[in-house]
């Protein structure tokens, strides 16, 4: 069978699942979610809240279902001259993360200045070896207090890249040194590889995973993660193959060898700035959220899926027009409660 037919046939059959849902949960039901629970995924933002913005956003985490908290490590902003770290930053939000019970899945990304193997700071470092030597120093100063640890953030699109050339290579060698780096300090600790944002043609997530394991990243990670987002049709359109590319993905892993691997979805979620300027309505965004973490909970192989992000970033009319600024699910600029907060209040 040809690669267009296969992928065809498993997108018929996830989209045949999917509209073949028996029931969905209504607005006032506890949401399905998968066996590993779900939480939020806050995004930079939230390292540079105020105390008291940072505990009235946790608070409403607190208030739902949520078990996860994912937080930004930036080295980046960490590290502030070789071998000279402050950890403030994360310190703060993972500190606050636990004491209210949720469970920190950190994300180690991003160069320090004049470190950079291109010209932004999403630029992979030019030497990994220093990248293994942060994710060493991070594994020790949050022993005990982190465990897992997800290696860059959608390194599949280029500004999340550096727009360096053949991204595949440069993280799959980002990752083959910050796994035995962290296995070394944690033994246990679980490392997954970046989560891939919905992407077609040569860097989609298939495309990216493939070439992954090509240039040796077999044995260099726990699991795998994806970012299913559905926006702004929602499951059913299969935008950019948001949804079907999940299976076309376990696929590619269990013919690798890794079919016992989970995949975590560590973001998804929509922007509440209408569908004039290409977003949702709020209602529309607690529906998609709903059915994503319900499709997510029927796939034997899900790990955790992380809703981003948990409070818009502006209020104002003119920002509309960027959608970025409105994916909070819980709450608004201004910190009214969005209809998602009702779906997964406790």
């Amino acid at each position: 069978m040809s690669r267009l037919s296969l992928r065809t046939l498993i997108t018929g059959l996830i989209l045949a699942v999917t509209l073949g849902f028996s029931t969905v949960p209504s607005a006032s039901a506890a949401p399905l979610a998968p066996s590993a629970g779900y939480g939020f995924s806050g995004g930079a933002d939230l390292l540079a809240l105020s105390q008291g913005d940072l505990n009235r956003e946790l608070d409403a985490v607190a208030a739902t279902g949520a078990r996860w908290l994912r937080v930004g490590v930036d080295r980046s902003q960490i590290e502030t001259g070789p071998g000279v770290y402050n950890w403030s930053t994360s310190d703060r939000v993972i500190n606050a993360a636990r004491a209210r019970g949720l469970t920190v899945l950190a994300v180690i990304a991003y160069t320090p200045l004049l470190q950079g193997g291109g010209l932004l700071r999403t630029a992979p470092p030019a030497n990994v070896n220093d990248f293994a030597v942060f994710t060493s120093r991070a594994a020790q100063r949050y022993q005990g207090r982190v465990s897992n640890w997800e290696i860059w953030n959608e390194p599949n699109l280029p500004l999340f890249f550096g727009n360096v050339p053949n991204p595949a290579l440069k993280y799959t060698q980002l990752l083959r040194a910050a796994y035995p780096a962290i296995k070394r300090v944690q033994p246990r600790a679980t490392v997954i590889a970046a989560g891939l944002s919905r992407q077609i043609g040569a860097l989609s997530p298939p495309a990216f995973i493939n070439a992954m394991y090509r240039y040796g990243a077999k044995g260099f990670f726990d699991a795998a993660a994806m970012h299913p987002y559905t926006f702004p049709g929602g499951l059913r359109a299969n935008q950019e193959n948001g949804i079907s590319d999940i299976a076309v993905v376990h696929g590619i892993m269990s013919r690798n060898g890794d079919g016992g691997k989970k995949i975590w979805f560590t973001e998804f979620g929509a922007p509440t700035n209408g569908p004039r300027f290409g977003g949702n309505t709020p209602i529309q965004q607690r529906d998609q959220i709903r059915d994503t973490l319900a499709f997510l909970a029927r796939l034997p192989y899900s790990g955790p899926a992380f809703i981003y992000s948990i409070r818009d970033t502006a209020g104002d009319p003119q920002s509309l027009a960027n959608r970025e600024t409105r994916f909070g699910a819980l709450l608004t600029y201004d910190y009214k409660r969005k209809p998602t907060f009702d779906l997964l209040r406790r």
